[in-house]
């Protein structure tokens, strides 16, 4: 077995998947309707407008939540009885703080308010996975924009909104029920549902898109019905298993840099060197490929069979300061075989 080295073979599996990279973020905030795009505002002053916006909706509308976790939004009067949409407490009020990941700069630092109505009972979704999701957009001003109840399409986050991209994977999704002989028609159990409220800055910021204007905040109430989990770079390491941890975000994830060192700096994805792991073909940057180092050795006495690859639990792994690290992702590491 001859190792490879790094030539131009793999310098250009990076290359590939920094195009990639490029091309997923800038679908975030592609315009699918082919509508003129307006000249872009100051992107702090404009969030710094909207930010008050989205905060003043919840605190003067409150919302209603089925049995099947439906949601309604209505303005809260005076003496009604109901709890603003910011104030309530039967349902965890979360928020993340996010930078536009097509930014040169990502300066502004974006926060999005998020309720968890049920957060699921599968493994959670990478932001390049795709998933089913039955879900219902609408504007600050009510204005229903998309509405999908039944949420059977499959959709692939890469391609959607980047706050879609970063709420989404915070929730898990459900399990398919069809029991036999049973009178209740098939559906979606235990799925993740939630509401997030979108800043512009992470949605289509100057674009038109239908009837969705420019600089416009985005409500969506969701039910995450399925996930299918994928292998963004090919190599035999699904998305979900290259992060860290659950709910880990992908794109921050990388191993390239020295043997078990993570980066959480998300400026360095733009580097053809610093891929994050679920698109680089080589995670550790040894000049192995992934795909390579996850190969079982060859039986001597069938050397002409298919390969063979492990399970990525099973996969070797050797120790780096103590700490046992997959050979995959240990630079001083090398495959056995």
């Amino acid at each position: 077995m001859h190792p490879y080295k790094k030539n131009y073979m793999n310098r250009s599996l990076k290359a590939l998947g920094l195009i990639a990279l490029i091309t997923l973020f800038a679908s975030c905030k592609k315009d699918d309707d082919g509508a003129d795009v307006t000249p872009p505002r100051d992107r702090t002053v404009q969030y710094a407008t909207e930010k008050v916006q989205i905060e003043e909706y919840m605190h003067t509308h409150y919302m209603t939540v089925d049995a099947n976790f439906n949601v309604t939004f209505d303005t809260l009067i005076s003496g009604s009885g109901h709890v603003s949409i910011w104030d309530q407490t039967e349902y965890p009020r979360l928020s993340k703080e996010l930078r536009n990941l097509t930014e040169d700069n990502g300066t502004v630092v974006y926060t999005v308010h998020y309720i968890k109505l049920q957060e699921g009972v599968g493994i959670a979704p990478t932001r390049a996975d795709n998933v089913k999701v039955a879900y219902r957009g609408q504007l600050l001003d009510g204005t229903q924009f998309d509405y999908n109840p039944l949420g059977e399409t499959t959709l692939n986050l890469s391609g959607t909104i980047q706050g879609w991209q970063e709420i989404l994977p915070l929730f898990r999704p459900g399990v398919y029920v069809d029991e036999p002989g049973s009178p209740n028609p098939p559906a979606y159990q235990n799925f993740g549902a939630g509401v997030m409220f979108v800043p512009s800055g992470l949605a289509y910021y100057n674009t038109v898109s239908g009837s969705v204007g420019t600089y416009e905040p985005l409500i969506f109430s969701f039910k995450m019905h399925a996930a299918e989990y994928l292998d963004g770079d090919g190599d035999g390491i699904l998305n979900i298993n290259e992060r860290e941890s659950e709910f880990e975000d992908v794109f921050y994830y990388n191993t390239d840099k020295e043997a078990g060192d993570v980066t959480l700096d998300y400026t360095v994805a733009y580097k053809a060197d610093y891929l994050p792991d679920y698109l680089d073909a080589d995670d550790d940057d040894d000049g192995y490929p992934t795909r390579l180092e996850t190969r079982k050795p060859q039986d001597p006495q069938f050397p002409n069979a298919p390969a063979q690859y492990y399970d990525f639990e099973d996969i070797p792994t050797c120790t780096i300061n103590n700490n046992a690290v997959k050979i995959h992702l240990a630079a001083t590491c090398q495959p056995q075989n």
